[in-house]
């Protein structure tokens, strides 16, 4: 299994697993399938980068993004679900409704996650894989619709973790696929800010992340300003873009938390809405 998921699928796994194992009820996301996915060794929870009071902020706004994509699709009625850099997601393992999930990776790392949720016996009637060769300037929206997705129908698109990776021009690229869906779809995708707007307490955590993810082969290309990825979302074609700050989703599934997790200073939010055809 050679050309399984890369480092920081795997990470966001094993914080979302981790999440399950330390922190106080009531939980986030109750998520304990990735790790099992995922295959790591029984001593996963030494490593430095599981390190549960450094990297805590890390771990909630992993679990905070999830969390509210996740009720997105379940409050928006669609029967499609896009998840965009899908890695060792599980939503089309967990929910319990008749969302059709399509999952879009590399195809080598599309392969893997097959043979193993089938060496696993974990559930796949929801799944469809689109794998899609970026490299190769293929269509992740080609992809989906070749997979089963009806391009006629409201879907939810997710891209999280992903922006920071991506030059503004593949963001622009991706977004204006997305905003090419029927009228009321939606996509939601995180960004990073530049580390200097960052709380100060947790610069020294970012710097260090940047040079790790520049040594491991996958440098961050697009560190965003709120505006300006609003403004991308915006100019994308989407007629709605709402910001949801890393404290907005503290206020929301954090607050009355007694254990001090939160997601503030990480990881924000846009929620991005295809309107009528023909304007809004």
């Amino acid at each position: 299994m050679t050309d399984g998921p890369d480092t920081t699928a795997v990470r966001t796994a094993l914080w979302r697993g981790l999440h399950g194992l330390i922190d106080d009820r009531p939980l986030v996301v109750d998520d304990p399938l990735g790790v099992l996915i995922a295959g790591v060794d029984d001593d996963w929870r030494s490593r430095p980068d599981m390190d549960p009071q450094r990297t805590s902020t890390n771990r909630a706004s992993i679990v905070a993004r999830a969390r509210a994509t996740e009720d997105l699709v379940a409050g928006s009625g669609v029967s499609q679900y896009v998840v965009l850099g899908a890695g060792l997601d599980t939503f089309a393992q967990r929910q319990a409704g008749a969302v059709t999930v399509f999952e879009v990776d590399a195809p080598a790392t599309s392969a893997w996650k097959s043979a193993r949720l089938s060496e696993l016996g974990l559930r796949t009637d929801s799944l469809r894989l689109a794998p899609v060769d970026f490299e190769a300037g293929q269509s992740w929206l080609d992809a989906v619709v070749t997979a089963g997705l009806d391009p006629d129908l409201p879907t939810v698109v997710s891209m999280l973790g992903v922006t920071m990776y991506l030059t503004r021009e593949a963001i622009s690229e991706t977004l204006r696929a997305a905003a090419s869906l029927a009228p009321g779809s939606v996509t939601v995708f995180s960004y990073s800010r530049p580390i200097e707007m960052a709380p100060a307490e947790i610069q020294p955590i970012l710097h260090v992340a940047a040079e790790g993810a520049r040594a491991s082969g996958h440098p961050w290309l697009s560190l965003l300003a709120p505006a300006e990825a609003v403004t991308l979302a915006r100019d994308a074609g989407f007629v709605d873009a709402e910001l949801v700050t890393s404290t907005d989703l503290h206020d929301r599934y954090f607050a009355d938390r007694t254990d001090g997790l939160s997601p503030a200073g990480g990881e924000d939010l846009v929620i991005a809405t295809v309107g009528p055809r023909g304007g809004a």
